[in-house]
């Protein structure tokens, strides 16, 4: 049996992907499919239903959620049941992770994209590059999403001696699967999207397709991650300079199937959506941070009995899935985070203003004027839980800002009338690898429970 690193490739990633392109690549022999011209790479890589599909389960374990109905809980799959708890394991050895499939799956098809575009026939070398710009951008997404599920919390002071994830720069089935450091993962994914920066355009024709922008404010989530927030703030500025439209909430609250559709939505900068179906109620401490003239809250949030409460339902509107791809206000709380955290008061102020104007009606809305230091961080973080809600980012920043004293605490969830915590520091904001890989991959190795 060929080794691979996820279990639908050992079955076939390589068949998966081949017969997700059969249409579209070069057929030398009745028997054998083969990437041959240039645009059998630059189909690949706009394959949409490969790279904008990443995972779910962020949606599951991040504080954004809560409930204490026992009904709905036991309402939701197995494996959602055990992430809502971070459980010992999400899946048993009969089931896939598809979170991670689809993630090394995109790593996959770009590392075949990399090794072959540029001695591909029939196309000019400005588009072979931007093509294996694009794969270098997707490949490092698709990691960044990973190691922020399954491997350790990013620490500068421990990171080059934390063991991360396998880190796979071929196509080779064959490869060493033993995980590298978490630092050389992240300096992939650094030098990978500073490479891929002089072949891409500034704006892509659609907006599932890497951009100058998009590959700035990729470097602005990792180095903001990695907590080196002045390179994070520079890059986010370097891609809203590019690209910085915030939707005007206001003409929607009088028709709000008019709200633009994904492919046209201005502040989306690199698209990729939620892979799968959860809805739960938002938690309580999320709404109460809510001022009920929010457009956020008004427009993107709806009571529904199913779920027993108010939940997320910006999707609901255009009904094309949630989003977690890169945005413009995320850039811009992203440069807000940097000046808190060096005290600017007034360029905390004039970000969040920025976006913020945006997000109430004129008449309803007030600057915020904040001047006191020790409130600048908490502020921000508070307008990244309200806009970013319902895309699993708040997972995401829960694991980053556990080294922020100010920032973090005890989540308290109770299932079925027995009470679960997780508290800084705990190894179960790392998610378990599913026993299905393990079994075809044992050199990996369970991350520690």
């Amino acid at each position: 049996m060929k080794k691979t690193i996820i279990y639908i490739i050992a079955a076939a990633v390589s068949a998966t992907a081949m017969q997700s392109c059969r249409k579209y690549v070069e057929i030398d022999t009745y028997t054998q499919r083969t990437l041959k011209y240039t645009k059998d790479y630059e189909l690949l890589m706009n394959d949409r239903s490969t790279f904008e599909n990443t995972a779910i389960l962020p949606l599951v374990t991040s504080d954004d959620i809560e409930t204490q109905n026992s009904g709905i809980q036991n309402a939701w799959n197995a494996s959602f049941r055990n992430a809502y708890i971070w459980g010992e394991q999400y899946y048993d050895e009969t089931q896939q992770d598809i979170g991670w499939n689809n993630l090394y799956k995109q790593i996959y098809v770009s590392n075949e994209v990399l090794e072959g575009v540029m001695s591909s026939e029939n196309g000019t070398e400005v588009v072979k590059k931007e093509i294996y710009a694009e794969a270098l951008v997707q490949r490092s997404f698709a990691y960044l999403m990973l190691v922020n599920q399954y491997a350790p919390i990013y620490d500068p002071a421990t990171a080059a001696a934390t063991d991360g994830l396998p880190l796979l720069l071929s196509p080779d089935l064959f490869q060493n699967l033993s995980r590298v450091k978490l630092k050389v993962i992240y300096d992939q994914i650094i030098s990978d999207t500073q490479q891929a920066l002089d072949a891409l355009p500034n704006v892509p024709d659609y907006n599932s397709k890497p951009s100058k922008a998009a590959a700035y404010a990729l470097l602005a989530r990792t180095y903001l991650i990695m907590r080196e927030f002045d390179k994070a703030a520079a890059n986010a500025n370097k891609a809203l300079a590019i690209q910085g439209t915030v939707n005007n909430l206001e003409p929607y609250t009088v028709n709000i199937s008019s709200f633009p559709r994904k492919l046209v939505d201005q502040e989306i900068i690199l698209s990729k959506l939620v892979s799968g179906y959860f809805e739960a109620k938002l938690n309580d401490q999320l709404l109460n941070i809510f001022d009920t003239r929010d457009l956020r809250y008004t427009l993107f949030t709806i009571n529904d009995n199913g779920v027993g409460g108010r939940r997320y339902s910006k999707h609901n509107i255009s009904y094309e899935g949630k989003y977690i791809g890169l945005s413009v206000p995320e850039m811009i709380l992203t440069e807000a985070e940097y000046y808190a955290r060096n005290g600017n008061a007034s360029k905390v102020n004039e970000l969040l203003n920025r976006l913020r104007s945006k997000r109430f009606k004129a008449a309803d809305y007030s600057p915020i004027n904040q001047t006191a230091s020790s409130d600048l961080l908490t502020e921000v973080i508070r307008e990244r839980r309200r806009e970013l809600m319902g895309t699993g980012l708040r997972w995401f920043d829960q694991r980053r800002l556990t080294l922020d004293a100010s920032q973090t605490g005890n989540v308290v969830r109770v299932f079925n009338g027995q009470t679960y915590t997780l508290s800084p520091g705990s190894n179960r904001f790392v998610y378990p690898i599913n026993d299905a890989i393990l079994k075809l991959n044992p050199e990996i190795g369970q991350n520690k429970r």
